[in-house]
């Protein structure tokens, strides 16, 4: 470890990125069919309030919850909700840890 060059450092090998399309897809179906029948952000409700019942989630979902919930209180026109959710930005990407407060929008 006295040379200044070490070859053999990062011999990992290099993830592809994925693809943001096909991780917004869900979230893209799921507005649109909102937008189409608003009446369902009830639905998106119930879900908010089942997973707050569950005890043993990451704080990630937690955290995903809990915003949800602050979106709610704010707004329940689907297409803001859309704009606040699909944002590529910090608190866009907070919003789409929990895709599954949105389980059951297509139904």
């Amino acid at each position: 470890m006295n040379q200044p060059y070490h070859p053999f450092r990062n011999q990992r090998p290099r993830r592809e990125p994925r693809n943001r399309q096909e991780d917004l897809s869900y979230f893209q179906r799921a507005f649109t069919c909102l937008k189409e029948n608003p009446e369902r952000v009830e639905r998106v409700r119930e879900n908010l309030h089942y997973y707050q019942q569950q005890p043993h989630l990451p704080k990630s979902a937690q955290a995903a919850i809990k915003r949800f919930e602050y979106l709610l209180s704010v707004t329940e026109d689907p297409a803001e909700m859309e704009l606040w959710v699909m944002e590529d930005s910090y608190e866009g990407r907070k919003f789409r840890q929990l895709p599954l407060l949105l389980k059951g929008c297509c139904e």
